[in-house]
């Protein structure tokens, strides 16, 4: 949920490898590489109007077999959601500051031994000014290989620029810093990934998504956290067709020419949740999404948390095509 789960995880720390919930046995070695000053992106890219399930002018890059997982806040989350939905080929998770120094060790970054969604904060000034830049290059550089890490810089930075906490061109200039650490890594498997609400695509929000995207190739990846009707708060709860609620973060995404895939999504109500998460997952397929994590979990909001077999095993059905698709084995 925006913001919410990184407040309800913020006292989780440290959390030890669970056995038995790794995805394969391999042992990845982080990728190292001597450093040099991080590059700085500030421009805004330009405006574009965005139609409802416009697939742009070139949908072949566009066609995946999506990484489909939910989001976990600790080891024993984990251990309940693999033990409800089958094992993870991607799961969701938030630092609510710089990430830990243990996150590809003992960390929950590292925990499920898969590709991983990863975000984390801190203030742009700290970035821009490069007091961030040991722990920074510490986490890109001890990231293993082997799976994608989709890393995000401050993921729904929206209401904190609108709040006046900093600016939208501080949050892109801090962008830029931190993709150039991830760059001397030299770890291919590391995509920067700029998460943002889909709310901003609605007329009503008054934004336009694109200020918040540095300039030129600092971002590879797009992420967007998008709720049926009624689920954040705002109007009453429906159980909205996934087209309604993320085909405009899909035409975005194609009309900036960004692989994408969503980072978020979920919904408290229970009737009729099973069938509704089974079309979610067949239009993250059909969209050409590179990735979707349910977001199971309780918070202010009505809890979002699967608690229904039905629902349950409609997302464990989604979650064992994934593995299917990309030839891992459902413990």
């Amino acid at each position: 949920m925006p913001n919410d789960f990184t407040r309800i995880v913020a006292g989780a720390v440290t959390v030890l490898l669970a056995g038995g919930l790794a995805l394969g046995t391999t042992h990845h070695q982080p990728a190292t590489a001597s450093r040099q000053q991080p590059a700085t992106a500030s421009q805004p890219g330009s405006a574009s109007s965005i139609a409802l399930d416009s697939f742009g002018s070139k949908p072949d890059r566009f066609r995946s077999k999506p990484l489909i997982g939910s989001s976990v806040s600790s080891s024993d989350t984990l251990a309940e959601e693999t033990a409800e939905f089958g094992t993870l080929p991607i799961v969701r998770v938030f630092y609510p500051g710089l990430p830990a120094a243990d996150a590809w060790s003992t960390g929950l970054a590292r925990a499920n031994n898969s590709a991983v969604i990863v975000s984390f904060s801190a203030d742009p000034s700290a970035v821009i000014s490069g007091s961030d830049n040991a722990a920074l290059a510490q986490f890109f550089d001890t990231a293993p290989t082997g799976h994608a890490i989709y890393y995000s810089y401050y993921h729904e930075p929206e209401d904190n620029i609108a709040a006046g906490q900093f600016t939208a061109a501080q949050y892109r200039q801090a962008w830029g810093v931190i993709a150039s650490i991830a760059d001397q890594a030299d770890n291919r498997d590391l995509h920067s990934t700029l998460i943002l609400m889909s709310y901003d695509l609605r007329p009503a929000s008054h934004r336009n998504w694109r200020d918040y995207l540095p300039a030129g190739k600092v971002i590879s990846t797009l992420g967007w956290d998008a709720y049926p009707a009624g689920s954040t708060g705002r109007g009453t709860m429906k159980l909205t067709p996934p087209r309604r609620f993320m085909g405009r973060a899909v035409a975005a995404s194609k009309s900036a020419g960004l692989p994408f895939g969503f980072a978020e999504f979920g919904t408290s109500l229970v009737t009729g949740r099973a069938a509704w998460l089974t079309s979610v997952g067949k239009y993250l397929v059909s969209s050409g999404a590179l990735f979707g994590t349910l977001f199971d979990a309780s918070g202010p909001q009505p809890s979002m948390a699967l608690t229904d077999s039905a629902s349950i095993s409609a997302w464990h059905n989604v979650v064992a095509q994934s593995d299917q698709a990309h030839g891992i084995s459902d413990s």
